[in-house]
């Protein structure tokens, strides 16, 4: 067993070690412990870099990232408990992924309904709903009142805000974040928690509070530790599909997936 136990420990250190060697400077990612932390600006250089140099297209990425979303919430939250779900999307990618995660759920034993206040008209997005629906997704019109949405479900996923988010909330979307923050229910968020800076944090007491995130590709500084532990939040990485010359580009160490499986808690 000690010796099991070294030879794990040998490997780990040897994978950390290889992702840690890249060709830029440190300061494209700040490091804390063995993983690094993504800044918005190299975030959003990381997912450009996917679309032009490895000529992944958008709704692959989707797919990925949101299988990874319905598998780590399946994980911390099982259907056999958590038996009904909430899923709030917005307008972007983000939401598109919450779209995405929403049908694998229902493969996953969730009865799930979505709240897609802000529709993108893009057939991306609208061939995404109607999937949704084909699978037997509910599709909310309206809100539900807070007191029946804590009734109704027994987690939420929070697919509003991505890492690209600027503040203030639009209006229009004030009602959704409301929810995620009041329910009293587990919330899941995807990739940021919505309202959040993503390098600070929550920047006030009112700000949500998951219990979850999943990060996708490679976290981002509002992930760090010493926010997170705070909240009591559980963390996984998802998306189990960055090339190797990402990894040396944005000098990124992550930890190593376990099996085949698309998410690792950190």
């Amino acid at each position: 067993m000690i010796i099991q136990r070294l030879i794990g420990s040998a490997l780990v250190l040897r994978i950390a070690n290889l992702f840690g060697t890249g060709v830029m400077a440190c300061n494209n990612a700040t490091k804390c412990g063995n993983i690094n932390y993504l800044s918005q600006e190299n975030a959003a250089a990381l997912d450009q870099d996917l679309f032009t140099e490895y000529k992944f297209s958008v709704d692959q990425l989707m797919e990925l990232a949101g299988l990874s979303v319905a598998t780590a919430v399946a994980k911390v939250y099982p259907s056999s408990t958590y038996k009904s779900a909430l899923v709030v999307c917005g307008p972007g990618n983000n939401g598109g992924d919450g779209l995405v995660a929403a049908r694998h759920m229902t493969l996953f034993g969730y009865k799930v309904a979505i709240y897609y206040p802000k529709r993108t008209p893009k057939p991306l997005y609208e061939n995404l709903l109607l999937q949704c629906e084909k699978f037997g997704v509910t599709v909310l019109q309206s809100l539900p009142p807070k007191e029946d949405v804590k009734n109704e479900y027994k987690v939420l996923v929070d697919a509003l805000f991505g890492f690209s988010f600027k503040p203030p909330v639009r209006e229009a979307l004030k009602p959704a974040l409301d929810v995620l923050i009041d329910s009293g229910l587990p919330v899941c968020s995807v990739d940021i928690p919505s309202g959040w800076d993503v390098e600070k944090g929550p920047q006030s007491e009112n700000s949500l509070q998951p219990n979850l995130l999943i990060s996708l590709s490679a976290p981002k500084l509002c992930a760090k530790p010493e926010i997170l532990s705070k909240l009591n939040c559980k963390h996984y990485l998802g998306g189990r599909f960055l090339p190797p010359g990402i990894i040396d580009k944005y000098n990124l160490t992550l930890p190593p997936y376990p099996g085949q499986d698309q998410v690792v808690e950190i």
